[in-house]
């Protein structure tokens, strides 16, 4: 039941640990940043996150302390507006990714995944992609960039996109982990 707290993976309750100690680290910061040529349709790559965002529990979710236990608290999907931002006079494109990457993530308040988009030219962007260490990983983050652009390629040409289903989501894998554990 999506509606209730549920419980960590292991992974994640380490995560959990590590961010009590020290909430404002960056350490586990995973960054992405994709220079984007050409024409930019905000309204599709805002739709295309959008339903990112409504196939992955873990980009819409958020974790507290209950009693003697920290949970995850899985989000209803919501749209994602994209703020266009120019890169500040003078300041080199590299200063604007690593400020990005150095705001550290509040694990109770979200979100966990944060989206800049910097305007360098009318035909050139880049999409600063930040997310933490809790919902994310270096092998999801290649394939949630990868579904990004599929649901762009589809959008912005006005053609409705249907990804693969996903057999689990993370939140069903820490179940299993601590089902398996427990037996």
């Amino acid at each position: 039941d999506r509606s209730q707290p549920l419980g960590l993976s292991y992974a994640q309750q380490r995560q959990w640990f590590l961010w009590q100690l020290d909430p404002e680290s960056t350490a586990y910061t995973i960054p992405a940043a994709l220079r984007l040529s050409g024409s930019l349709d905000i309204a599709a790559l805002e739709h295309s996150f959008s339903a990112l965002i409504a196939r992955h529990e873990t980009l819409r979710t958020t974790f507290r302390q209950q009693g003697e236990q920290a949970v995850q608290i899985i989000h209803a999907p919501r749209a994602l507006t994209l703020m266009v931002e120019s890169v500040p006079a003078g300041q080199p494109l590299e200063a604007c990714v690593e400020q990005e990457m150095q705001r550290p993530f509040d694990l109770e308040k979200g979100p966990l995944l944060r989206v800049r988009l910097l305007n360098l030219a009318a035909d050139e962007h880049v999409l600063i992609l930040t997310q933490h260490h809790i919902v994310s990983d270096g092998w999801s983050m290649p394939i949630m960039v990868d579904e990004l652009v599929r649901l762009y390629e589809g959008y912005s040409q006005g053609r409705e996109v249907v990804l693969t289903a996903l057999d689990m989501q993370y939140a069903d894998y820490a179940l299993w982990q601590r089902n398996w554990m427990d037996a």
